[in-house]
C-alpha cells in the first residue's frame, strides 16, 4: 500500500506493516514548539511529525555507520598519528590548554 507524500515528504507512517501504539510523553515548552512548527508540515498531524523526526534519526545513524567504513583506513591513520603525537608531546589535552589560559 502507497500512501501519498504530505507536504512532498514521504508519509512516515507508511512505513507501519501493522498497528499503531499510544505513547503519553512529557516535553518542555520548546520542544512543543518546535514539534508544533514541524507537524504544520504534516498537516498539523503531530504522530507523523515525531514518526518522520524518529526515522530520519534512523537514517543519520545508517549514514554515519556507512560514513565510519568507507573512511575506516583514514580515521585509523588520523588517529593513530595523534597518538603518536600525543606520547611524544606535540599536542596537549583539552585540560592543559583550559588550565594554562586560565579557563
Amino acid at each position: 500500500m502507497t500512501q501519498a507524500p504530505l507536504s512532498g515528504r514521504a508519509n512516515p507512517a507508511a512505513c507501519y506493516a501493522c498497528g499503531m501504539v499510544r505513547r503519553e510523553i512529557e516535553i518542555d515548552e520548546n520542544t512543543d514548539r518546535i514539534l508544533t512548527e514541524l507537524a504544520s508540515e504534516y498537516q498539523g498531524n503531530l504522530s507523523l511529525a515525531l514518526a518522520a523526526l524518529v526515522h530520519a534519526r534512523e537514517g543519520l545513524d545508517e549514514l554515519a555507520e556507512r560514513s565510519e567504513a568507507a573512511c575506516e583506513d583514514t580515521l585509523r591513520l588520523l588517529r593513530d598519528r595523534a597518538e603518536v603525537d600525543f606520547r611524544e608531546g606535540r599536542a596537549v589535552t583539552w585540560e592543559d590548554v583550559k588550565a594554562h589560559s586560565g579557563l
